[in-house]
């Protein structure tokens, strides 16, 4: 891969992006997939919108006079990405014996100062039985730039990284694997919305992929793959957990510190004690010596359930953004608190 990043600066050869497209299309085959989306970047067409024609957000149509998609996103293919990678024979070979060695120190309950992957994560992935055989744990990041910040044009990059590589090569740009860029010209409107081909594109791996060749193995072997942390910044998190963010009361997303809500500004607050008439100088939350519940995969579900029950229901949005408010969480989001038919269609990755 490195190679072909090289190929950007050969000037004569490879001197317009149409001849380097092209050697790099006869040289990997990195397999990709073109998703319908609006037009002007607010959603894709995926889920509950397979078979709309139009933007639910903007009214824009969905295709051309000739019957063509008015702008498709690409994605590409994870697991093209981790066999290229696993091919490799210095790349693949330390993959293999990195994952060796975190599944050992999980099978002994290895202390002290080790890669943050060994940790508790691993090993709930060992209790369930899912680091035998070959397993590349991954880091899901996302967030959004503008590309010109003369005309706002923003776009969100999808990128995941093998954990497996060594730390002093995971961290290269050529080990950040990219899935998808959402089009733009703005932000998106529904941002889940382009995650739904990315999530069956986890629950290939999540399953397993058997037929894999790996460096310096003479025996095909089954890809496994599993998502161990999520990367964002907070306005990132927020979309992707789909939380209520500082219009809570509660807007830690681990833990329940409760808030104090401020009528002369609309803002709430989270001072450690409650400065407010009948709550004075009560104890909201300590840093240190934390007694405040811990928010749980279960809890989270829970208060999702509990919002998504009430618009069901057909409860005022009043009352809606009351039970969103007290818990931080809007509804159902697809990698931590997945409605019953996400977790049908994508039923691997319930170990998320």
């Amino acid at each position: 891969m490195s190679d072909l990043l090289v190929l950007s600066t050969s000037a004569v050869e490879y001197r317009t992006p149409y001849l380097l497209e092209r050697f790099i299309d006869a040289a990997v085959n990195l397999e990709t997939r073109a998703v319908d989306c609006c037009v002007n970047g607010c959603l894709a067409f995926t889920d509950k919108r397979a078979s709309e024609t139009a933007c639910d957000a903007c009214d824009a149509s969905r295709y051309k006079a000739g019957g063509k998609p008015a702008k498709q996103v690409t994605y590409w293919s994870l697991t093209a990405w981790l066999a290229h990678l696993l091919s490799d024979p210095i790349v693949g070979k330390s993959m293999v014996e990195n994952i060796e060695a975190a599944r050992k120190a999980a099978e002994e309950g290895a202390e002290g100062v080790h890669d943050y992957f060994h940790a508790a994560n691993l090993r709930f992935l060992r209790d369930r039985g899912l680091l035998n055989g070959l397993f590349v744990p991954l880091n899901f990041g996302t967030d959004g730039f503008q590309f010109w910040r003369q005309n706002g044009f923003e776009g969100w990059p999808i990128v995941v990284t093998p954990l497996s590589i060594s730390p002093d090569q995971r961290t290269h740009n050529k080990r950040q694997l990219l899935l998808a860029v959402t089009p733009g010209p703005r932000q998106p409107v529904d941002l889940e919305s382009f995650f739904h081909p990315i999530a069956q594109e986890l629950n290939r791996p999540a399953k397993g992929v058997p037929g894999l060749i790996v460096a310096n193995s003479a025996t095909p072997q089954v890809l496994r793959a599993g998502v161990l942390n999520f990367t964002t910044d907070q306005p990132g998190g927020d979309k992707l957990m789909n939380a209520k963010g500082v219009n809570s009361y509660v807007y830690n997303r681990l833990r329940i510190f409760e808030g104090v809500y401020d009528a002369a500004s609309s803002h709430v607050y989270y001072p450690p004690r409650a400065p407010t008439p009948g709550r004075a100088n009560k104890k909201l939350f300590a840093v240190h010596n934390c007694t405040v519940p811990r928010r749980t995969a279960v809890s989270i579900a829970e208060d999702a359930a509990t919002v998504e029950n009430a618009r069901a229901e057909g409860r005022t949005v009043a009352y809606q953004t009351s039970l969103e408010q007290k818990s931080g969480i809007k509804g159902y989001s697809l990698f931590f608190a997945p409605s019953p038919a996400m977790r049908s269609a994508y039923p691997y990755l319930k170990d998320l």
